[in-house]
């Protein structure tokens, strides 16, 4: 009975959360004073005080309905921009985060941030239907901060972290230096068995390993006036090393195996942004970036039975350049193009030794390059000032050369990548937007390469003739903003997706082999439709006797299907979680200058599928507890704890291609799971 009462509990406090947005739309405000544009929303540094904000990140954090997207790793810049602007600009970096960019902004040199929707005031969305833009103060002055955190684990292990930062902001000139240093080290533990088709026990361990990391990094910033416009000037350089060690000690058959890792890499990049107004009420912005990266890798697997040996070094490059010009506006119309062209490059060597002999493979020694352009029209059609209809056209052209043992091909594309996205603001609070658009995926340069597995015998060969995936996408989103710090998303994603890649097993003999062997490799294999429904409120908890309180929560489920490519069934695509949730909890209490917060978020469960093998990957929810002290506007004091509930992987392999052959044995592996305990300083000057 009990138990019963917990789930109808459970069940009414759900629907209490997710209801909040009805009920409190009698006592709905807007959250800060509006401009003379509806679709944007200023929010100035007092809205801020209570919180006691040190950085811009922090703000962005407090705003109610705004999800932060740091924007994506894919090569060049068009269609990655995350959602935060500064000063109306993106930065044009790469491995800096857009999260760190922020983090390193003083909350006291924010003069405000505006919410903008619908692309108000000339902002190029590029597809979002939120774009916060972070405005800086222009005479901040000399300001800086100090940093240092510390964490260790039940296991007794400790990682560490320091960085300073320093920032000038005068007479239109701005110049920001940062360092980064990380070390630490980590610990698991765990259990391996391996059961035959007639439950024979094949093998029975335990596992530990042991990993050790160092990294660095240092940035530095420029911004002022040139040639009649304005420049920014950004360069990186960044560096980080790490070494694993594992032992599994095994009772069947008595025995060990030995896991020995080292790798590192070395990167570095530059970024120029120019732009300036021109005649007629046009802007003009100019883009040139260029990264520079290195990394080397030796990896040794040693059994009672085999040695196996994997060298590898890869090296790669690229070059972006990109223009683009906005227009005056145009009555309700408002209008820009540009163009960006970038040059991808990666060089491959991957050395394979078995009982120490050498071991040759397609795809062992590859290089590959790909010379992209895209070419982008926008116009943002406003009939009214609550409704906006921006249309994009993009083209992209692009050519992929290959060269290596694994063949030579040469591979031009194109694609027509139209955008349509509508914002429609009914009512103060209530935003819908609806957005259609065509996008293609990149090519992984992994594709192109070999892999090895010596413990199951499974080899992956290069493929130098693949095309990306492309994929139509219709989303559909609804925001509700209310009880001022109170918001409400629901947001409903179909994506139809063709030329999706896979894995088949192709027959060849290598040289020096003595017959054909069976190769893993990635072509396309069809199509697949995933449909995605994401769910999230935000309640404030004042009106129910907490002040300062907000409980938040969000679901998402995620339901694809697609046709394997091995024993031509329908199945959902590799490593998609169906089903996952979030709850918190947290507090700001303004006069002890604290604040907490607790979260809860659901595990991780994620399938794989390959020719010759079928893998799942599981864990509990997570926990995590934080507590923060700002005394004054210079000093932040954090503490932390996570708490993870372990892993679970099962992994079947099969003597052939999974239609016809047998099982060869199923694995089961565990890990327990891990308490980490974490504080963090930082002092401002």
């Amino acid at each position: 009975m009990a138990g019963i009462r917990g789930r109808w509990r459970l069940l009414g406090a759900s629907i209490l959360l997710l209801s909040a947005p009805i009920a409190g739309t009698a006592a709905a405000q807007t959250p800060a004073p509006a401009l003379a544009d509806p679709n944007v929303t200023p929010y100035a540094p007092p809205w801020f005080a209570e919180y006691r904000p040190v950085t811009a990140l922090d703000m962005i954090g407090r705003i109610p309905g705004f999800q932060f997207d740091g924007g994506t790793s894919a090569r060049g810049f068009a269609g990655t921009a995350g959602n935060v602007l500064i000063d109306g600009e993106r930065p044009p970096t790469r491995s800096d985060a857009l999260s760190t960019v922020l983090s390193r902004i003083p909350a006291s040199q924010v003069l405000r941030i505006d919410i903008v929707r619908a692309g108000a005031g000339g902002i190029d969305m590029q597809g979002k239907a939120v774009v916060a833009n972070v405005i800086r103060r222009p005479d901040g002055g000399v300001t800086g901060a100090v940093s240092a955190n510390v964490s260790v684990s039940d296991r007794g292990r400790l990682s560490s972290g320091f960085s300073v930062q320093a920032q000038r902001q005068r007479d239109g000139r701005s110049l920001d230096g940062a360092l980064q240093l990380n070390a630490g080290e980590n610990e698991g533990e765990g259990s391996r068995v391996r059961i035959a088709p007639d439950g024979q026990v094949l093998l029975r361990g335990v596992s530990r390993n042991e990993n050790e990391h160092q990294s660095a990094q240092a940035t530095t910033v420029y911004e002022g006036p040139l040639a009649g416009g304005r420049i920014r000037a950004n360069a990186l350089i960044a560096f980080n090393t790490g070494v694993f060690e594992g032992l599994d000690t095994l009772t069947v058959p008595v025995g060990e195996e030995r896991s020995l890792g080292e790798n590192d890499n070395l990167k570095g990049e530059a970024g120029l942004r120019w732009n300036r107004n021109l005649p007629r009420g046009m802007t003009l912005e100019l883009i040139g970036f260029q990264q520079l990266a290195r990394s080397n890798g030796d990896f040794t697997y040693d059994t009672s039975f085999f040695t196996s040996d994997t060298l590898s070094e890869t090296t790669s490059g690229e070059s972006i350049v990109s223009a683009a010009l906005k227009f005056a506006p145009v009555g309700r119309w408002s209008f820009e193009t540009g163009s960006e062209i970038a040059l991808n490059w990666v060089e491959s060597s991957s050395a394979f030794g078995f009982n120490n002999s050498p071991v040759l493979l397609p795809g062992d020694d590859t290089r590959v390059e790909e010379l992209r352009n895209e070419t982008f029209a926008t116009g943002v059609w406003t009939p009214r000032p609550n409704l906006s209809v921006e249309t994009t056209l993009r083209y992209e052209v692009s050519r992929i050369t290959a060269t290596g043992n694994a063949g030579d091909a040469e591979t031009q594309l194109s694609f027509l990548k139209p955008r349509l996205n509508v914002a429609w603001a009914p009512a103060p609070g209530h935003q819908l937007n609806f957005k259609l658009e065509r996008n293609a995926d990149q090519l992984s340069f992994g594709a192109f390469t070999a892999s090895a597995s010596f413990n199951t015998g499974i080899f992956g060969r290069g493929n130098p003739d693949l095309r990306p995936a492309q994929v139509w996408l219709a989303q559909a989103r609804y925001e509700r903003i209310y009880d001022r710090q109170g918001s409400f998303l629901a947001e409903l994603t179909h994506e139809q997706i063709d030329d999706v890649l896979g894995q088949v097993i192709v027959l060849e003999t290598p040289p020096g082999a003595p017959g054909p062997i069976a190769f893993n490799i990635t072509r396309n294999v069809g199509d697949a439709v995933r449909d995605t429904l994401k769910l999230s409120n935000r309640l404030p908890l004042d009106r129910y006797g907490m002040t300062g309180g907000i409980l938040t929560a969000s679901l998402q489920w995620r339901r694809s299907q697609t046709e394997d490519p091995v024993t031509f069934t329908d199945r959902r695509l590799s490593d998609e979680q169906p089903f996952s949730w979030n709850l918190g909890l947290s507090q700001n209490l303004v006069a002890r200058r604290i604040s907490w917060n607790v979260n809860v978020s659901s595990g991780i469960e994620q399938e794989s599928f390959a020719p010759r093998t079928l893998s799942s990957f599981r864990t509990g929810p997570s926990f995590h507890a934080g507590l923060t002290y700002r005394p004054d506007a210079t000093l932040s004091i954090s503490g932390s704890l996570f708490v993870s509930d372990g892993f679970e992987r099962d992994f079947t392999l099969f003597s052939a291609p999974r239609p016809t052959g047998a099982v060869a044995y199923d694995e089961r592996s565990t890990s327990p799971g891990q308490i980490q305990a974490s504080i963090f300083v930082r002092r401002a000057f």
